[in-house]
Parts: C-alpha cells; structure tokens; sequence
C-alpha cells in the first residue's frame, strides 16, 4: 500500500483553528474566562462579577459556539445525546449555566441570603466550573493528537479562566463594583505564578513524549506560532503583568492605566495560550515512516 505523507509525516490539525475554527478557539477562551469569573465573584460575592460572567458565557461563547456550528437552529440535536462526546455535554453545561445564574442572580438581587439563593449559588457554580473545563477534556480525549492529550490540559485551562476572572475582578472593582481591589489584586498575582507553572510544566510533559509531541512544542518554539508564543504569552501574558505585580508589590500604590493594561496583556495572553494550543496540535503519523 503506498504511504501518503499524511500518514507518515507531521499533520496540523485544521478544522478547530482556521477558518470557522477562529470562533471555536473565541467559544473556548470565553468559556474558561466567564466561568473562572463566576468563580471568583463566588467569593468576593459580586453581583456585578457574575453578571459580567454570565454575558461572557450566554453571548460570546455561546454565540460564537453556535457560529462554528454552521447551522445552530440544529444545536438542539447535539444536547439530546449527551453520552456522545464532551461537545454535547458541554452545550447541556452551557445551558444551565445560563438558566441557573440567571435565577441566582435575580435572588440575590431580591433575596440576598435566603436559601433559594444559596441552592442556585451551588448549582451555578457547579455549572460555571463545568463550563470552564469541558474543553479542557475534549482536547485531552481526542487520543490522535498528543499534544492535547494531556492530564494537565483541563486543569491549565481551569487555571487560566481563573486568571482571567480575577483580572476582570480587578477591572470591576476599579470601576466601583462590590469587589475588594487588594484581594483581586492578590488572587492575580497567585494565580498569575501558578499559571506560569503550569504552562512550563505542560510543555516539558509533551517535549519528552512521542515525536509528534515533541514536534508541537517545537512549532510553538521555533515554528510558525513563535511569534504568538513568545510576545502573546511569554511577553503580554507573563512578564508584563508579572512586572506590574511586583511594582504594585514594592510601591503599594499603582495608578488605575497601568492595574488595566496588566489586566488587558493577561487576557491577551490567555487568548494566545488556547490559540498555540490549538494552532500546534498535530495528528499521529498512521504507519512507520519509510526508512
């Protein structure tokens, strides 16, 4: 049988980052990033925060979700068989986010306190986590992309929605909303470390794997996503917003511009992290290559 270089060779997947697949990589960021959100208003109790959380969910990932789609009057299929594939049920999660938060959020707003509130707190928060890692395990499960097939791929995108929430927080209490801005401040500074962690870790996991792995790595490195990698995350993502934390550290005292622009360059660089995720995945040669 004649070996095509698709089955021997190095193959970038395609179909969930170019062309329509841009909305994809929008739907994934946007979920993590209202769900961290969510989280963390959780625990500052933001009523303002969970609204912004809820926007982000039910507008931007589920719109541009159903964008990809192609035909979105038909997404109703998908959610009646929630046993086949994580896409389906993180639609059904995206669902009772939407219709859960919007019921807490108007108790907390009419009945602060009461144990309706409480109940729907849970099961939102349930939900808004579920939002937040579902894509994480369908990058994980997909077994003939190595790259994605990682353990530690849910919980790094669990930690980068988190990021993300606590510099929204950050943003929101700047502009006056029900969020102490020292505590914001602090979660970024802890989630930002834990973040860099994480990605160095994820990257080493995948270097020392079969080749295919390993060539991902070196496409975010040296390949054509280089430039995202190093100045969208490595520069926008880590050391700009690490500086600011730890002038904010020495200074105690940091003007509004520049707590923003730290905020901005982490979003940007959450942006960038499931772009070259996505970008280098590449599927496992079929056969041998010929020697």
């Amino acid at each position: 049988m004649e070996a095509h270089q698709w089955m021997i060779n190095y193959t970038r997947q395609t179909e969930w980052i170019d062309r329509r697949g841009i909305f994809l990589w929008i739907a994934f960021y946007a979920g993590g990033l209202g769900g961290g959100l969510y989280l963390v208003s959780l625990y500052f109790n933001s009523l303002w925060g969970m609204l912004v959380s809820w926007l982000i969910i039910a507008v931007i990932k589920g719109g541009t979700h159903l964008v990809y789609l192609g035909k979105p009057l038909r997404f109703w299929r998908i959610i009646t068989r929630p046993q086949t594939s994580w896409l389906a049920r993180g639609f059904i999660f995206v669902m009772l986010f939407v219709i859960f938060g919007a019921i807490q959020m108007m108790l907390t707003h009419w009945l602060p306190g009461s144990a309706a509130e409480i109940a729907f707190k849970t099961l939102a928060g349930i939900m808004a986590f579920a939002v937040a890692l579902y894509t994480g395990i369908i990058l994980k499960n997909i077994k003939g992309v190595p790259f994605w097939n990682s353990t530690l791929l849910p919980i790094l995108f669990i930690f980068c929605g988190l990021l993300g929430g606590f510099g929204l927080s950050v943003i929101i209490a700047l502009n006056g909303g029900d969020i102490n801005l020292a505590a914001a401040e602090t979660g970024s500074r802890w989630l930002l470390l834990a973040n860099v962690l994480l990605i160095g870790i994820y990257l080493w996991q995948a270097s020392v794997k079969e080749g295919t792995s390993k060539q991902s790595v070196l496409e975010q490195l040296r390949g054509h996503s280089a430039p995202i990698f190093w100045i969208g995350i490595v520069l926008l993502g880590i050391i700009i917003p690490l500086g600011i934390a730890l002038a904010g550290m020495i200074l105690n005292d940091m003007s509004s511009i520049v707590l923003v622009t730290g905020v901005v360059c982490e979003i940007i660089g959450g942006l960038a992290l499931r772009y070259v995720v996505l970008k280098a995945g590449a599927y496992k040669p079929l056969v041998a290559k010929p020697q």
